[in-house]
């Protein structure tokens, strides 16, 4: 069976690397692979030097990890295109060249990378099953070995200022309860022994959806996060929509 690498990454996409990529050491992902990269929890960063990561090399046998950087590039004022994400150090430096056609994918909070030629063709159920468990070993392995205290780095940014009426109005209406339709999950209590709900928008702020009670619900953790990052989050948006517009 030809192998299909999104059954054992979570996300992940191919490309083959450009002469501009390597002369100007900033190799620009596609779309998919820009997906997995920011699935792993990292973003491009506005500022350069850019933070290293490391990402996991497969099917190398002279290289097991290299490092890389995540960034916006610069454009001038006359372009007339917007910033494009980059990575820079030595995935592009030292262990890409042009023509490669490299596949970088995630796992969870790990990006791994190889590329194509050298990975298998074809394999079984079977040795599909152990790249994708010798993976999720080499994360394992590598969570073992992190020790100490975790560095620090300033943080920037803006975010909504919420009107306390409408969180308390939303609780209040919910009577203690989930308000997503079929919600059938047990709240925990409060120090205050009231049961713990967690309000959202139902369009949320950041796609400029109101801060308002007509687009407000209680939430259980279980259901707000799966209206966050859930696959099926469109159409339980869209049932959670219908169920507030009859609310009193």
């Amino acid at each position: 069976m030809t192998i299909v690498w999104k059954d054992i990454f979570d996300s992940c996409g191919a490309k083959r690397v450009t002469k501009t990529d390597k002369s100007k050491s900033a190799y620009v992902p596609n779309k998919a692979q820009r997906t997995a990269i920011e699935a792993a929890g990292i973003k491009p960063a506005d500022t350069r030097p850019a933070p290293e990561f490391d990402v996991v090399v497969l099917f190398d046998k002279k290289v097991d990890t290299t490092k890389a950087s995540y960034y916006y590039s610069k454009r001038s004022k006359k372009a007339k295109r917007l910033p494009e994400p980059r990575m820079g150090h030595g995935i592009i430096a030292d262990w890409l060249d042009v023509g490669d056609h490299v596949v970088i994918g995630n796992v969870g909070n790990q990006v791994f990378a190889f590329k194509l030629p050298s990975a298998p063709s074809s394999m079984d159920k079977n040795s599909v099953e152990k790249v994708g468990a010798a993976i999720k070993k080499t994360i394992y392995d590598r969570a073992k070995q992190a020790k100490g205290k975790p560095a620090k780095k300033p943080v920037t940014r803006e975010d909504f200022v919420r009107n306390p009426y409408v969180v308390a109005a939303t609780i209040q209406r919910s009577n203690g309860r989930c308000e997503m339709p079929g919600c059938t999950r047990g709240l925990f209590q409060k120090d205050s022994g009231a049961p713990y709900l967690e309000v959202h928008h139902v369009v949320p702020l950041a796609e400029d959806g109101d801060d308002t009670l007509a687009n407000a619900a209680a939430l259980c953790p279980h259901c707000h996060r799966e209206l966050h990052s859930g696959k099926n989050r469109k159409s339980l948006r869209e049932t959670l929509a219908t169920h507030i517009a009859k609310l009193p």
